[in-house]
């Protein structure tokens, strides 16, 4: 009797002391996420509106996008309309299409609502600074680096999602249908701790 005793307040004690250390980690498909970004992908070389990005690993949990926004003819603003569409990864690696679609006529307000307080940075780390006239004009615009290690913080994006890979692509479209301008990029969303 008194083995057993010994034996339940080890256990006891070994239980309890466990319980502070314990972090509920579950494993469902959709929560909380953060964004790894794998690559940025060229889409058409023949808009007038380009998105010429690639990634720079400032450290090892720190990622850069550079490059240049280049728009010589078209001015960014709230004349173009933006379809946004994320196709998902499945398990024998074929890309499902439209996941998820985000379709809006005023592509300028649509994705400063979006991306919430991110969406000036973004644009500064551009060097658009004049961003009051809802436009950005024809130009060359280039970055030596925009931190994008933190997202979905400080926007307006969903706080949960289905986690896996999805290729994102984003198109400016004309009134008449017609495209200008694409950015396609591939991302991995995580849950927070992995």
């Amino acid at each position: 009797m008194k083995y057993v005793f010994i034996i339940l307040a080890e256990f006891l004690i070994l239980v309890d002391s466990g319980k502070n250390d314990f972090n509920f980690r579950p494993n469902l498909p959709l929560g909380n996420y953060r964004v790894n970004v794998l690559a940025f992908v060229p889409c058409n070389s023949n808009s007038t509106i380009q998105f010429n990005f690639f990634l720079f690993k400032t450290s090892t949990n720190t990622t850069d996008i550079r490059g240049n926004i280049t728009s010589l003819k078209k001015t960014i603003d709230d004349s173009l309309a933006i379809r946004i569409s994320m196709d998902i990864k499945d398990k024998i690696g074929s890309w499902q299409s439209n996941a998820y679609v985000y379709k809006t006529p005023k592509a300028y307000t649509s994705l400063k609502n979006l991306l919430g307080a991110e969406y000036e940075k973004f644009l500064y780390s551009f060097g658009i600074n004049e961003t009051t006239h809802k436009r950005i004009p024809p130009g060359i615009y280039t970055t030596k680096g925009y931190d994008i290690s933190n997202y979905p913080a400080n926007t307006n994006l969903p706080r949960q999602i289905f986690y896996g890979t999805y290729r994102f692509k984003g198109v400016y479209m004309e009134k008449n249908g017609d495209q200008c301008g694409c950015v396609m990029f591939i991302v991995e969303i995580k849950r927070p701790w992995e």
